[in-house]
């Protein structure tokens, strides 16, 4: 009997298919070094570059996955789908106007994309483009969101009042030029009528409708630790709402939201352990979660000076559920507990935003290893490094239930509640 040996095809697709296993378990790491060894072998593979693009993006290594999506479209130019997400990571990344040109070419390569419409939508919309984003948003589906959008721009577009000069002679005002003919999705730009400086129109609505609160910045975690060892300065606290943008989904706390626009859907936020959902809700019915997916914007917003959102780069951080606000799909985060002390704990891993309620001006104390610390367990906040907390029984009276060791920053509130 002959042996058999693998080719190169065969360890190629056996890869990939560890690659998808990998993700569907949320083991994003080793997912990308699974498709890396796929690619070694067969380096333009149209379905391994497209699944390492989507491990990237889910990573929250936006350039990388932007990267990557200029080689899939580099190498297939009429794939409407790289032109898409091209468009998609570009308008997430703040450029507006490479986003713009892979829109457009996705919708001329793909006329009933309707998601590819909605980015597009919002690129113009972003441009002040408020016409060509009506447009886009109806080709989308968003009626409404359209009609609101034509609404701003009748009034733009009416015509300014008879402005007046000496003696009161009046001098009548060109009306607004009408919008120029357009081609499919190919728009150029809009001319308009200057009117008076007392007689300004209002400015075009952007795609979320309504003029929005001051947009909050979120602060790197590695500073925000620092500020609470007092090593560098304390960061000010929100004085506006934090805006999440979905493409994929994200979590948020049902009494944080303020808003949402787009094409999302509301579900029910579910406690997820090892990769996969369970049937146990995220928070409390007071104040449960949501999982929100599609594509779309949420404002989120704490309790005046008690909130904070972090940016995590390639971090990972451990907090109590209960004090979690929303967090970005592009983390990684399981759910879990406290040993013997029940306290239900959050873990957040890889690049993205998650958003703190800090009831209380929170401090941190650095653990070494070998120098177990002791903590009361409802001042316990979180903790970040490779710290293992565990519920602590001790003879006699004492104020503490919980026991820290490793390496680490412990989070802990100033004052008790």
């Amino acid at each position: 009997m002959t042996g058999t040996t693998d080719t190169p095809h065969s360890q190629h697709l056996a890869h990939l298919a560890t690659a998808g296993e990998l993700v569907a378990a949320r083991k994003l790491d080793e997912a990308e070094g699974e498709i890396l060894r796929a690619l070694a072998g067969l380096p333009t593979d149209p379905k391994a570059l497209n699944l390492l693009a989507l491990v990237r993006y889910k990573l929250g290594r936006l350039e990388d996955a932007h990267s990557t999506y200029r080689e899939i479209a580099g190498a297939t130019p009429q794939d409407a789908g790289a032109r898409r997400n091209l468009g998609l990571l570009a308008l997430k990344l703040g450029r507006l106007d490479e986003a713009l040109p892979e829109l457009e070419m996705a919708v001329r390569i793909a006329p009933g994309d309707e998601r590819a419409w909605s980015y597009l939508g919002y690129t113009y919309a972003k441009k002040g483009k408020a016409v060509e984003a009506a447009e886009a948003f109806r080709r989308a589906g968003q009626d409404a969101l359209a009609s609101q959008l034509e609404q701003s721009a009748k009034v733009q577009r009416s015509p300014p009042p008879l402005a007046r000069v000496a003696f009161a002679r009046p001098v009548a005002l060109a009306p607004p030029l009408p919008a120029p003919a357009r081609e499919g999705a190919e728009a150029r730009a809009e001319p308009r009528v200057e009117a008076p400086a007392h007689a300004m129109p209002a400015p075009v609505v952007e795609a979320l409708g309504p003029p929005q609160p001051r947009e909050v910045e979120p602060i790197p975690l590695l500073s925000f630790v620092l500020s609470r060892l007092g090593q560098a300065p304390a960061p000010q606290p929100p004085t506006g709402a934090l805006r999440l943008t979905i493409s994929d989904e994200a979590h948020a706390r049902a009494d944080a939201i303020l808003a949402g626009a787009g094409e999302l859907k509301w579900e029910p936020g579910f406690r997820r352990a090892q990769g996969r959902c369970s049937t146990e809700r995220l928070g409390d019915e007071e104040r449960p979660y949501f999982r929100l997916t599609g594509a779309g914007e949420i404002w989120i917003a704490g309790a005046p000076g008690r909130w904070l959102p972090l940016r995590l780069a390639d971090d990972v951080l451990y907090v109590r559920e209960d004090r979690v606000l929303a967090f970005e799909g592009s983390l990684t985060w399981e759910a879990g507990t406290v040993p013997n002390a029940g306290l239900r704990m959050l873990q957040f891993r890889g690049r993205g935003t998650v958003a703190l309620d800090l009831r209380d001006a929170s401090i941190a104390l650095k653990v070494t290893d070998g120098k177990p610390t002791l903590l009361a367990g409802a001042r316990l906040v979180g903790w970040v490094g490779r710290l293992v907390p565990h519920g602590e029984r001790l003879p006699g009276a004492s104020p503490f239930q919980l026991a820290c060791q490793g390496e680490g920053v412990v989070l802990l509130d100033a004052a008790a509640e």
